[in-house]
């Protein structure tokens, strides 16, 4: 450096303004060191941050070639020289990469409180609900921080800390006590004496539970609890990832405006910093740095020293812009909460159907945007001349306080640096643009359009959301979870005994009374849990899989008083066949079948498991005294029940009715089962015989074994015809006795026509049998049995063995298109149909022989008429006949 000053102050009285090669080399050797000194420089600055971070360094070597540009020839050759010597590298520091072990431990956490919100999903039966699904989204939210600690190796416990007890503070105020805090301190109180009694009723509620054991609901609740929390993190990591990206293509946007702006306003800074008073003031300043005019190079030519100078104006041009972001923070935060309440009201007037209402809020928003825009826009305009004086003063204050007088005036510099005065003047009109331009788009975005585009982007989060939980079926998980809540609350919830009525609570409790005494009113686990408590009886529910095994559903235990006694039901689910569910009883580990009780089948399952050994008439009286003992417990203590009934209520308004069932309405066959569908549906034999041989198969769930024609038919028709030969012939077959035993006739309905030919159809087609569903189908065939027509009696059994729909298709009656088992059913049964209708004619010709009541005529009309699908023929009388009785 001293040789070069030596050189340029020999060639300064020299006319030639070109510098000698010596000078030149001098310069390029300077400037060469000049890289080295910024390299050691930026090295030693990082490692002093990456120490202050307590982080580990890297030092990464590169060739000296690289500190050099590849169009500078000059400086290339000069790096060439320094290798040759033997300077072959420079070195540049970066931090160590490193795994974050907090990161890690946060993970874990997140997931425990993942663990935990289901827990308290599952198990708290909806008590806790709230609480554990914010803890599950404050888990999920926690593993995602977790994982970009982990990736980028930086986190901060403080920063973590705080994001947490926001979340907490929000959570707790979600929850409900911070609402009520606010209102006054008499419905906190309220609130905390009810919770009191939630939290105090919680640990006999678990024990119940425990009892229980891992029931069919229980694990239908955890496998939903698991779907819940897998289709949550989809959803928090679907919006994590879209808020990341709305948040790069904001700042993509605003740098594009932000550049644009800055086209606009360059040429009006450059003017200002020309004119006095600020082109004085920023003369004086920089000149205050030069002990003669001499130095000026040194100074502007100085990477560093430059930097230095320039980093002095963006400072001043910072404090000069701060009072305009001084009042942007609480201006936005109450814009945002007017906005948010606006549209709070707007979506209560629109879920009111308050059109009025709904118009004057959309007036007054209309106007609040208006506003906005007006406000920003003036904010804009007048930043730049308010900028301008900020800056002058802050100018004036720096050269007063810190600023020595100046010894080098403008009028001494030379040409040439005057010239580098003003190009630095320009860089630095640019640093201030620039700083300018981000103040007005900061303004204007603050004050305006910032609100506009937080509402699109609600809009279009909220649309986006709402088609990822409808393709991830997040509200139907939602719905089976909180009804697996309310059925495990209504099972194990001890009752409150201390519980009063006021007002109008019990009211449900009253209605549900008045309702229960209807024997049309379809019994459920509330009556189950209801008469456990006043019987002093222990309810075990089984329900039968898809291999025929009982598996336990729930237990019901009383929790006033100790069980005296155990019944064990079993329950059906809802189907085609059973469209309300249906319970059967198992007395000394043998199911006993309900049949022919309808919605009344819970009352008569009970009401026979409570007296196994009662006649039927006996039993048909206890079930309506069960019922009005349910009433009659209701009545006595509303305030007792009213929190069951309510539960009640609120899964009846869940898609799954009042039973919860993990599987839905009827399990799917399996492959082996299908098989035994295709190959046994069809078959025709002896009841009794066809009854074991579907025990043994344990094919019950799927194939029933249907009475062609009914036993009830055949009955009936010698009670209106006791000459009927038909009739007789088919008693006599039923009570296998031959003449006609007339004393045996009452034992062929209580053994259910054991002795009668059957035929094996899939058990949701039998249930939509004419047979099975009309009366008036009942009454017409008993008539035709009774009046000897052998002929029209098959035809008829034939067309009463069809499901309803195949007869008469403007009735809605269920096609069985609606699952794959339904489906897969009645396609068997229309493959098999004509075959065993033709089966089921020779079984009968062949029972009738010597009874003189079916011909060979007779049986080949019928078989013809089988053959020639007379039963799907619509002009047929016989079908036009059924058909209209549907």
């Amino acid at each position: 450096m001293a040789c070069l000053q030596f050189i340029k102050m020999a060639s300064a009285d020299s006319t030639n303004n070109e510098s000698t090669s010596l000078e030149t080399q001098l310069t390029t050797r300077c400037c060469m060191y000049r890289l080295f000194d910024e390299n050691i420089s930026e090295a030693i600055q990082k490692l002093d941050e990456i120490k202050e971070r307590d982080r580990d360094a890297l030092a990464k070597k590169s060739p000296v070639f690289s500190l050099v540009s590849n169009a500078d020839e000059e400086l290339q050759v000069e790096a060439y020289n320094l290798y040759n010597q033997g300077l072959k590298y420079v070195f540049s520091v970066e931090e160590e990469p490193r795994f974050s072990w907090e990161g890690l431990l946060v993970f874990c956490l997140g997931l425990l409180q993942i663990v935990g919100g289901a827990l308290l999903t599952v198990f708290t039966c909806g008590t806790l609900a709230q609480v554990g699904n914010g803890l599950i989204i404050e888990g999920i939210s926690d593993c995602i921080s977790a994982v970009e600690a982990m990736v980028t190796g930086e986190f901060s416990w403080k920063s973590w800390a705080i994001q947490k007890a926001i979340s907490v503070g929000l959570s707790i105020i979600t929850f409900g006590v911070g609402k009520l805090i606010a209102k006054g301190f008499k419905p906190c109180k309220v609130l905390i004496k009810s919770l009191g009694k939630k939290f105090k009723s919680l640990p006999k509620f678990f024990s119940r539970q425990t009892a229980d054991g891992l029931s069919v609901v229980a694990k239908a609740n955890m496998k939903n609890a698991v779907k819940h929390v897998a289709k949550k993190v989809v959803e928090e990591i679907i919006t994590y990832g879209l808020g990341k990206a709305e948040e790069e293509i904001l700042k993509q946007i605003l740098n594009k405006i932000k550049s644009e702006v800055q086209k606009g306003i360059t040429d009006d800074v450059k003017s200002n910093i020309e004119k006095k008073p600020l082109a004085t003031l920023v003369d004086s300043i920089i000149l205050s740095h030069l002990q003669d005019e001499d130095q000026l190079n040194d100074l502007l030519s100085d990477k560093n020293r430059r930097s230095d100078l320039l980093a002095i104006f963006r400072q001043l041009s910072l404090t000069a812009i701060q009072p305009f972001h001084a009042d942007l923070n609480w201006q936005n935060k109450l814009n945002s909460s007017l906005i948010t309440v606006i549209d709070a009201a707007k979506a209560g007037a629109k879920a009111g159907a308050k059109g009025k209402v709904r118009a004057i809020l959309l007036s007054i928003q209309a106007i609040h945007y208006m506003t906005l825009a007006g406000d920003a826009i003036a904010a804009v305009l007048t930043l730049s001349s308010k900028f301008f004086s900020n800056l002058q003063e802050e100018l004036n204050d720096f050269k007063e306080e810190k600023v020595n007088p100046e010894k080098v005036m403008v009028n001494d510099l030379s040409p040439s640096d005057t010239e580098m005065l003003k190009a630095f003047k320009q860089d630095l009109a640019k640093v201030i643009s620039d700083l300018l331009a981000d103040a007005l788009v900061e303004v204007f975005h603050q004050k305006f359009s910032g609100h506009i585009v937080s509402n699109v982007q609600n809009k279009v989060n909220g649309f986006l959301r709402k088609h990822v939980r409808s393709g991830l079926k997040s509200d139907r998980t939602d719905e089976k979870l909180r009804a697996g809540q309310n059925n495990r609350y209504i099972t194990n919830m001890p009752v409150n005994l201390n519980s009063k009525v006021e007002g109008d609570a019990g009211k449900q409790s009253r209605s549900h009374a008045e309702r229960i005494k209807n024997r049309e009113t379809v019994g459920t686990i509330l009556d189950v849990r209801v008469l456990s408590e006043a019987t002093g009886t222990k309810v075990v529910i089984l329900t039968e899989d898809k291999r025929g095994r009982f598996n336990k559903m729930q237990e019901v235990n009383p929790s006033t008083k100790p069980a005296s006694q155990t019944v064990t039901l079993i329950y059906r689910p809802k189907s085609s066949q059973y469209p309300s569910g249906h319970y059967d009883v198992r007395i000394n580990n043998e199911t006993m079948i309900i049949e022919g009780k309808g919605k009344s089948c819970l009352f008569h399952a009970l009401a026979r498991g409570m007296k196994p050994k009662a006649r039927e008439e006996k039993i048909a009286l206890e079930a309506d005294h069960l019922r009005s003992l349910e009433a009659d417990t209701l009545l006595r203590h509303p305030g007792h029940w009213e929190p069951f009934i309510k539960r009640k209520v609120w899964t009846e308004t869940l898609r799954g009715g009042d039973w919860y069932m993990a599987e839905g309405a009827a399990p799917k066959l399996t492959k082996k089962q299908k098989e035994t569908c295709m190959k046994e549906v069809g078959g025709v034999g002896k009841y009794k015989l066809m009854q074991k041989h579907q025990q043994k198969r344990k094919m019950g769930q799927f194939i029933n074994a249907d009475h062609q024609p009914p036993v009830s038919c055949i009955r009936g028709a010698i009670t209106l015809n006791q000459n009927s030969k038909l009739a007789t012939a088919m008693l006599e077959v039923a009570t296998n006795s031959s003449p006609l035993n007339h004393r045996l006739i009452p034992a062929v309905k209580k053994s259910h026509g054991r002795e009668l030919p059957a035929v094996f159809v899939p058990a949701d087609c039998h249930h939509e049998f004419p047979s099975t569903k009309s009366p008036a189908f009942r009454k017409l065939l008993t008539e035709t049995i009774s009046k000897d027509n052998v002929v029209d009696s098959f035809k008829l059994t034939i067309l009463g063995s069809m499901p309803r729909f195949q007869l008469n298709s403007t009735k809605g009656f269920p096609d069985f298109q609606k699952d794959n088992r339904s489906k897969f059913q009645r396609d068997v049964f229309e493959n098999s149909f004509q075959k065993q209708s033709e089966k089921m004619v020779d079984n009968w010709f062949k029972e009738f022989r010597g009874k003189d009541v079916m011909t060979q005529q007779d049986c080949d009309t019928i078989k013809t008429w089988i053959n020639n699908e007379g039963y799907n023929n619509q002009n047929d009388p016989l079908r036009n006949k059924v058909a209209d009785l549907l």
